[in-house]
């Protein structure tokens, strides 16, 4: 499948595409689809290995490359970490082609209910095709509520550079998404480890929306205030991103010595606009803020952490990384819709190491 095709799998009849077994479901008003540009990250589907409507497993192969325009690119010229994660978003198009939306489940829709992420290498580059090979392993019911079980991996060339494992994806009815309670977390005992003292004290304690975009847009010197001069003379100062991909608006708490065990805290926070640009199209007809995005503000937390720490203050040129082959556990247990107000982000610093690698 070609990009036109997929394309219009994000919004037009699913059986102009897989053929007449499933008109019995064009009338559907919400189904299982890929998102619409420019969340659509796959530029083609190379193979397509299961039984249509078969409600059984299968394997779907697909590529994405990384165009020298492409939208999303950070100032280092990489893909986030967030949206390398949702380039592999084709178990939408597998798990529809098993034929989900066949079935009878009432007015549900699909959302991502987490995975274990595991970055093998730096995220993809200007001129690298992503080729994907993703597995729906299986599938269940519990009290009306279908589940599957994913797992995919990412390679450029002959090099693995993503997995994921323990995928769980959810159908689930308007009131159960409005009645969730998020994810349920408490404090374990207090971690071990060393954690690294700012390299340079942070100036505030908060940061408004000016100091934020200052430190997203590569003046961190605006945001951080004294001590931060030398910085004006980066050529690229380390940031996780810039535009529309910048997800935090304001920090309304900083502290080095916060927290619950007393190691560093951060909280982030953003406004939901109703015409946010995150929500044309992903999905039609159900509008809700993509998990790995959720996932990307979570990442952005951390490097602005970091940085008002002062511990990019002498590293121009660099860039922040996921740490190589450490798995990454995301759970997804609310969504964020255009009736949302605020979204809010919170690092808890259990330990902190000052040198490139942990």
């Amino acid at each position: 499948m070609d990009r036109a095709l997929l394309e219009h799998l994000a919004h037009g009849r699913i059986s102009d595409v897989f053929g007449p077994a499933f008109r019995a479901q064009d009338h559907k008003r919400r189904q299982t689809r890929l998102p619409r540009p420019p969340m659509l990250l796959v530029d083609r589907v190379t193979r397509l290995d299961a039984e249509p409507g078969s409600m059984s497993t299968g394997t779907v192969h697909t590529e994405t490359y990384v165009a020298p325009d492409a939208w999303y690119l950070d100032p280092a010229g990489r893909m986030p970490a967030g949206l390398f994660i949702e380039a592999g978003q084709a178990d939408l198009l597998l798990i529809s082609w098993l034929g989900v939306d066949l079935l009878d489940h009432g007015d549900r829709v699909y959302r991502l209910l987490g995975c274990e992420v595991t970055y093998h290498g730096p995220r993809p580059a200007v001129g690298e095709t992503l080729r994907y090979e993703i597995h729906v392993e299986g599938h269940a019911e519990h009290d009306g509520v279908r589940l599957f079980f994913f797992r995919s991996d990412c390679y450029v060339g002959e090099e693995l550079r993503l997995s994921v494992r323990r995928g769980q994806a959810g159908y689930f009815t308007d009131a159960e998404l409005a009645g969730s309670q998020g994810v349920r977390w408490s404090p374990e005992p207090s971690p071990a480890g060393a954690v690294d003292p700012p390299a340079v004290p942070p100036a505030a304690t908060a940061f408004g929306p000016d100091a934020v975009r200052a430190f997203a847009e590569g003046r961190p010197a605006d945001c951080f205030g004294p001590g931060w001069d030398v910085s004006r003379a980066h050529v690229r100062t380390p940031t996780p991103g810039e535009g529309r991909l910048w997800l935090l608006d304001e920090v309304s708490e900083l502290d080095p010595a916060g927290g619950p065990w007393g190691r560093g805290y951060l909280r982030a926070e953003s406004e939901v606009r109703p015409d946010d640009w995150f929500f044309d199209g992903h999905f039609h007809n159900d509008p809700c803020m993509p998990g790995t995005l959720m996932f990307e503000g979570c990442v952005q937390a951390m490097a602005f952490y970091l940085a008002a720490l002062g511990f990019t203050l002498d590293r121009d040129g660099w860039r922040f990384e996921p740490v190589s082959d450490e798995s990454y556990r995301m759970r997804c247990r609310g969504q964020v819709t255009p009736q949302s107000r605020r979204v809010r982000y919170e690092v808890f610093v259990s330990g902190l190491s000052s040198h490139p690698r942990p």
